[in-house]
């Protein structure tokens, strides 16, 4: 059992970053969706709009996988109480290595996508949705990934309710931006 007030503090954590999240996705993208004048030939304002909001989503996954690894830590170093003793939520493992391995992979993902972007300034061409397509296919995998194998290693019903709560919001960010790709 994970003593009261180690939970409290853990449940108090993980409401304050999901409001803070929750805060930036709203706030951040009503204020994103701008009408811009003075597009070079050959750009679409739709285009533009797309190249924005799939940086906008990178920030996004950027931002929750800092949350997720940071949890994955602290479950890590959070213990349980049980009939056969007090054991870590996430022990050290083979689980809690391919937890931050798939985080990792996860992250560079974002970073190659969010750079990639970032050197094609507006530019929401077929070979930039193809290159974006991709990165996302790579987030999309180390999240089926820490779904079926990874969450299994956490011993606490809670604490894989928060995990897969951030697993979710990474999913329907990655999906959104798959979404701008096919249109």
């Amino acid at each position: 059992m994970i003593p009261r007030k180690r939970l409290l503090q853990l449940s108090i954590s993980f409401l304050g970053l999901a409001l803070l999240l929750s805060l930036f996705l709203f706030v951040g993208c009503a204020a994103r969706q701008q009408n811009v004048t003075g597009l070079p030939a050959g750009v679409t304002q739709a285009q533009v709009q797309n190249w924005d909001t799939a940086v906008a989503k990178f920030n996004e996954i950027a931002l929750i996988t800092s949350a997720l690894r940071q949890s994955v830590i602290a479950l890590n170093g959070a213990t349980i109480t049980d009939a056969s003793g007090t054991h870590k939520i996430l022990p050290d493992s083979t689980v809690y290595v391919a937890f931050l391995q798939s985080i990792g992979k996860i992250d560079q993902a974002q970073i190659d996508a969010a750079a990639f972007l970032k050197a094609q300034p507006k530019n929401w061409g077929t070979s930039t949705q193809t290159t974006v397509r991709n990165d996302v296919t790579l987030i999309t995998a180390e999240l089926q990934t820490i779904t079926s194998q990874q969450l299994t290693g956490v011993k606490n019903a809670g604490a894989v309710n928060q995990l897969q709560q951030l697993i979710t919001q990474l999913g329907s960010a990655a999906s959104a931006i798959l979404a701008l790709t096919t249109s």
